[in-house]
């Protein structure tokens, strides 16, 4: 399979490893990698989600993505898909590469309430995903999709990513093994001066952190210690200091950050 790349591809595949490599932070990471990647694979849309695991169950937050916010790019609303075999490759001890083709028949997945209510509407029907897990500690899915008029992700596509998997493992468990050291409601040093150019307290940033990071209400109540009626009056604040209406609005303007 190797033979199918072509020299000036390997040449390429090893200088992304090397920019995402020399990237400080995990949003960083993760733009570089989305950014490099489409290069290799073309692909319409794209993100990246935490991953994890909470009493026993698969998690994914923190979307990140390239694409502009609105409704149609709503990473948040993503999530909310029922996906029960993305949870078996989260939940696996090593990283695992799949296509959603492998899941499902194309056939079954179009009449799929996940396919009509939230793929559809994003223009998406093919998808390959990238589950990093280290030492049994899951910590990212990378899916990258295409429409239905184009072609399904091929072999050579598996291949690539199957490649980075090392790699990826490496440098995301560096970034958030660091991020831990650091603390979980601590923002980065950009988040917190963007913040404080819209005028936002400590506790504001906080929250927007947190916002962004694709926490609930109810985890945010839980780890700032405040109840969701106070909650609701910080991010009303916010919404006022930034001018931004929703909290999909308020991931895009940070986003960039």
């Amino acid at each position: 399979m190797s033979s199918a790349l072509f020299d000036y591809e390997w040449q390429f595949l090893v200088q992304m490893i090397m920019r995402i490599t020399y990237c400080d932070n995990y949003t960083e990471a993760c733009e570089t990698l989305l950014r490099q990647l489409r290069t290799l694979i073309p692909y319409n849309s794209a993100t990246i989600f935490r991953t994890g695991r909470k009493d026993g169950q698969a998690t994914v937050s923190n979307p990140i993505s390239l694409d502009t916010p609105n409704a149609k790019a709503d990473n948040i609303t993503f999530m909310n898909g029922e996906y029960p075999r993305w949870s078996e490759f989260i939940m696996s001890p090593y990283s695992m590469v799949f296509r959603q083709s492998d899941i499902i028949a194309p056939t079954k997945w179009e009449n799929t309430r996940v396919y009509q209510d939230i793929w559809r509407p994003r223009g998406i029907f093919w998808g390959l995903f990238l589950s990093v897990v280290t030492n049994d500690h899951p910590l990212i899915m990378l899916c990258i999709h295409r429409e239905k008029k184009d072609e399904d992700f091929s072999a050579r596509d598996i291949y690539l990513m199957n490649t980075l998997k090392d790699p990826l493992e490496r440098k995301f468990y560096r970034l958030l093994e660091e991020e831990q050291k650091i603390g979980p409601n601590s923002p980065p040093g950009k988040l917190s001066r963007t913040a404080a150019s819209f005028g936002l307290t400590k506790r504001e940033t906080e929250i927007v952190y947190l916002v962004c990071a694709g926490k609930s209400s109810e985890d945010i109540c839980s780890q700032l210690f405040i109840t969701p009626a106070t909650l609701s009056k910080h991010l009303s604040n916010i919404y006022s200091k930034t001018k931004v209406r929703n909290r999909t609005q308020l991931f895009g303007l940070f986003h960039e950050v």
